[in-house]
């Protein structure tokens, strides 16, 4: 009995079709998963550490109508920080941040407790990180210009650079100036 062999050609197709239905199997697995989304400050209380934050995106439904996510309630704000130091900012309503979205649950992380709950990369489970802006800043264009840390807050602006700091602004100092020469 002779054996029949796919043609070059039918090979090919084959594996085309094998490799469009393994995007399609990985497009479904993925549509409900969230990674990372821009997001829009609605409320901030700095004694929770826990924001309202609207996803700044659309989503597309099942019917290709596209519609606004949901906001978020709930969401840890984290600031650059360790045990001893912490760099913060005011968050206003209507600030950028962007959200991540974790791969299980932060109730352990949060509270210390374990949750039942399975959803992964799920809205329920966003963190944000402030400062993220669709724009280019001022201060942005003066760190690269000279080469600079810049802080700015209103007209006041420091800068942290190779050869000193410089303060525009008032200055207060509460405590002592030490010189460590």
């Amino acid at each position: 009995m002779a054996m029949h062999r796919p043609s070059a050609g039918g090979e090919l197709n084959m594996l085309q079709e094998l490799v469009d239905q393994i995007n399609r199997t990985a497009r479904k697995a993925t549509e409900g998963m969230h990674t990372a989304l821009p997001g829009r400050i609605e409320k901030f209380d700095p004694g929770t550490g826990l924001a309202t934050v609207k996803p700044v995106a659309k989503f597309k439904k099942p019917n290709g109508e596209t519609m606004d996510f949901p906001v978020v309630s709930g969401v840890p704000v984290v600031f650059p920080q360790s045990a001893n130091v912490a760099i913060a900012w005011p968050i206003k309503e209507g600030d950028g941040c962007l959200l991540v979205f974790a791969e299980s649950a932060l109730d352990y992380w949060m509270y210390g407790k374990e949750t039942d709950t399975a959803l992964k990369f799920d809205l329920s489970n966003a963190i944000a990180i402030p400062g993220i802006s669709p724009k280019g800043r001022d201060a942005m264009q003066t760190a690269c210009a000279e080469d600079a840390a810049v802080v700015k807050a209103g007209s006041t602006v420091l800068k942290v650079r190779a050869d000193g700091v410089f303060i525009t602004g008032n200055l207060t100092v509460s405590g002592g100036i030490v010189n460590l020469n």
